[in-house]
């Protein structure tokens, strides 16, 4: 078995790039973070507030604003997914055999 891995960007994705749901992707997304007892806030470095995320997986959905990734899947359990807005993602490794 050969696998084939590309790394796309969210610029890709914007462009209606789709993810076949036979992939397992590494997902690098920013997420909304929350921080307690900030004492001053520099506003050029606001972005830096943000919590870089990977997300390990497999894709069982998309569309033009969401991904959809399976984090686990039990035939017990059923399935684990998270949703990721595309707009959050910065890049993604893709893996297809």
């Amino acid at each position: 078995m050969r696998i084939k891995a590309k790394v796309a960007t969210q610029q890709e994705l914007d462009e209606g790039m789709q993810i076949s749901t036979e992939a397992v992707v590494d997902v690098l997304w920013m997420d909304a973070c929350f921080h307690m007892n900030v004492k001053e806030l520099e506003l050029v470095r606001i972005d830096d507030l943000l919590c870089p995320t990977h997300t390990f997986g497999k894709v069982v959905a998309q569309n033009e604003n969401t991904l959809v990734v399976a984090t686990n899947s039990s035939a017990a359990n059923g399935i684990d997914l998270i949703a990721i807005p595309i707009k959050w993602i910065k890049s993604i490794m893709i893996c297809v055999s």
